[in-house]
């Protein structure tokens, strides 16, 4: 089973991009054809879409409606307009669970942080700068 992580970069962002400064945390890392792997741990598929792509306006869109729907996100939703790339990762916690997966996967939120400014979608959970939660989406 999957769980989704989109990353709302401000500055255009690629997956070698992302593999590089992966490999700078930890050389074990990988991107391969979508794959994202750490050593042999296959933790899910990352995907990158640039603005103005279906796929990038489609999240866009999804987004911004649940954002404004809290009426919590005023401030969010114009940081969220201006995305020049959206990181889309599917997380496979497979036999490890949630904790080992995210625990492996980690690095991946540091490495789009120094590529890019940018606020994280924790599916059913909510909008994150950082570390700390911005608009709640638990509740839909």
């Amino acid at each position: 089973m999957g769980y989704y992580v989109r990353y709302f970069a401000a500055q255009p962002i690629t997956s070698k991009a992302i593999e590089q400064a992966l490999k700078a945390l930890d050389p074990s890392f990988k991107i391969d054809l979508g794959e994202l792997l750490r050593g042999d741990a296959q933790l899910g598929e990352l995907e990158v879409n640039q603005a103005g792509g279906d796929l990038f306006e489609d999240d866009l869109r999804h987004t911004l409606s649940a954002v404004e729907a809290t009426g919590h996100g005023m401030a969010v939703a114009p940081r969220l307009r201006a995305t020049r790339a959206t990181v889309v990762v599917n997380l496979n916690w497979g036999d490890r669970g949630t904790d080992a997966t995210l625990q492996l996967v980690a690095p991946l939120w540091a490495a789009l942080q120094r590529l890019s400014p940018g606020l994280s979608q924790w599916d059913g959970n909510g909008i994150f700068d950082g570390d700390q939660r911005v608009v709640d989406l638990s509740a839909r």
